[in-house]
């Protein structure tokens, strides 16, 4: 039994513990107390060392009945900026940030109902199968912590992530490989008041490239964008180096090559129209998926939805999480939405009916898997 008191402050309580991205011991040592004293088996990898952390990420396990599956559970703990003093109000069922900060329900909302699954089953176990809980770090800055998960310390064969805005009842099956694109101009510098026509201005190049470079959606499986510009020592200097750093994100990995190659291909010839020179690299930040309604996890995520009353919506998003990780290692993994609205800003909120159907729904899947 859900118990609302105990899932809203664990959330309340969780929010006001800091945990920017490298910087999530403090939540992680916090987590693994509370899940010891309960009796879950808890270790911590080792990927806080290879990304610049301090600390890796928690696996928590927990022996269940071993005639059903292995499952696990995964939220990740890193927050986004401005994520410092966060002061969680509650005001007419629903929680926000006191002040100019996010929330953190992003994805605190996703811990917080797993913590509650995690006592519930402990005090009512039935039938439930084998269960680790993954908790990740350094999500927000690339998913480093998916991509460094000691596996040989998670026994689930299938999983279940509770990290996607919208609505309790979401199930994320299809989303998109994601291309970082970065490129350097390089021009020549010269005294801006006295020889500019001697000089090369890289930046002149770099927007050239902007303007040419097809941005924005693209169509409705494809999106680009250049987030960052920068470059120049002064204003009196021509600016000899430049560089732009942006995306690409398709449903359809051809649909992506195609577009990275088009905003390369318009950053060379922005590079040759100046006389500048340029250096592009792209690379594969993510790969997508794509799951078949009959694959099991969509079907017990479904089938727990129901259990608690709530019609499953299943989509597709143009977002990316630690399931695409888990997924392109062959690890059968959805998403699920857990009730959390306009994450990354100060508005960030959720409502105490969201959280505890997102808790519910978790304890849900822990009893319907396997069955």
């Amino acid at each position: 039994m859900i118990d609302k008191d105990r899932l809203l402050a664990c959330f309340l309580e969780l929010v006001r513990i800091d945990s920017l991205t490298f910087n999530e011991k403090k939540l992680v040592d916090h987590l693994a107390d509370k899940l010891t004293a309960i009796g879950w088996q808890v270790k911590i990898d080792g990927a806080g060392a290879k990304i610049g952390g301090d600390t890796g990420n928690l696996i928590a396990h927990r022996p269940g009945n071993k005639a059903k599956p292995a499952i696990f559970f995964s939220c990740h703990l890193d927050t986004v900026e401005p994520g410092v003093g966060i002061e969680p109000v509650v005001v007419d069922g629903v929680v926000s940030a006191k002040g100019d900060t996010v929330l953190g329900a992003d994805d605190k909302a996703g811990i917080a109902a797993v913590m509650e699954m995690a006592q519930v089953i402990v005090a009512d176990p039935g039938e439930v199968g084998p269960i680790d809980i993954v908790f990740t770090v350094g999500e927000e800055k690339g998913l480093l912590g998916a991509k460094n998960l000691d596996w040989r310390m998670v026994t689930g064969r299938c999983g279940f992530v509770l990290d996607a805005a919208g609505m309790v009842g979401d199930i994320t099956i299809v989303a998109p490989w994601q291309n970082t694109v970065n490129a350097v101009f390089f021009g020549k510098a010269s005294h801006a008041g006295v020889s500019p026509e001697t000089g090369v201005s890289a930046i002149q190049a770099a927007a050239r490239a902007i303007e040419t470079m097809p941005l924005g959606r693209r169509d409705r499986e494809t999106t680009a964008n250049i987030g960052i510009i920068q470059g120049g020592r002064a204003p009196n200097i021509i600016p000899d180096k430049a560089e732009i750093k942006g995306e690409a994100r398709s449903l359809k990995i051809s649909k992506l090559n195609r577009q990275t190659d088009r905003m390369a291909q318009a950053a060379n010839r922005a590079a040759k129209a100046f006389g500048a020179t340029v250096e592009v690299d792209i690379a594969r930040e993510y790969d997508g998926f794509k799951l078949s309604l009959k694959d099991e996890v969509v079907v017990w995520a479904g089938r727990a939805l129901e259990s608690i009353g709530v019609k499953p919506a299943y989509a597709a998003t143009g977002g990316g999480s630690d399931t695409n990780v888990f997924n392109s290692q062959s690890v059968s993994t959805v998403n699920l939405g857990v009730g959390y609205m306009d994450p990354h800003t100060t508005s960030e909120s959720i409502s105490v009916d969201q959280l505890t159907l997102a808790a519910r729904l978790a304890v849900a899947i822990a009893r319907v898997a396997g069955s």
